[in-house]
């Protein structure tokens, strides 16, 4: 178990994460705990599927098309025919952060200082690097909530300021709360 410890860095979200529940779309979904659709029909081989050079070996559910991803992990039940997964999404931190943040995923969109959060994919008006989906692992997309792309310098949810004449203090952090065992659920399927 140390070694479990050491190589997650202690936590088992890590190890939940893409198995039994799914982060942001499913992209890195490799579970095997769902082999039918949604309404119970049986998943075919992704072999015989349009996707089977993008897809890992099996027919457990995945999202494996990384420029076209649906909305969540699905299968095919025939060779031309898609359904949804009944597969979970992997929310951890909805209401409030844990850790540095990194796994934040709610959708709080407003800084301390009262600004609206700019868009992550944009440039205006602060110019930045952190686009989606080199920064997806982080939450980081197409939307304006705050995440955190950088933990090895910040230690909560942050986002960019949608406003252009904030150009001596370009980000700020998010007014969301640690959590706290007494305040919030953990563990939301």
């Amino acid at each position: 178990s140390s070694g479990i410890n050491a190589e997650y860095g202690g936590s088992f979200k890590v190890i939940l994460n893409d198995v039994f529940c799914y982060l942001d779309q499913g992209w890195k979904f490799r579970g095997s705990v769902r082999k039918t659709s949604k309404s119970g029909k049986a998943c075919i081989d992704w072999s015989k599927t349009p996707l089977k050079r993008k897809a890992a070996p099996g027919n457990s559910c995945q999202n494996p098309d990384g420029t076209r991803l649906a909305p969540k992990p699905f299968c095919y039940i025939s060779e031309t025919e898609t359904e949804e997964c009944d597969v979970p999404a992997c929310i951890w931190d909805m209401d409030c952060y844990t850790d540095n943040g990194v796994q934040y995923r709610g959708h709080k969109g407003v800084n301390l200082e009262d600004d609206s959060c700019q868009d992550w994919n944009k440039d205006f008006p602060i110019i930045h690097g952190y686009h989606s989906p080199e920064y997806s692992w982080a939450g980081v997309g197409s939307h304006t909530y705050c995440r955190n792309p950088s933990p090895e310098s910040e230690n909560r949810p942050w986002c960019f300021r949608d406003n252009f004449w904030a150009i001596f203090t370009t980000w700020a952090y998010c007014d969301i709360p640690k959590c706290s065992r007494d305040a919030f659920d953990f563990y939301k399927f």
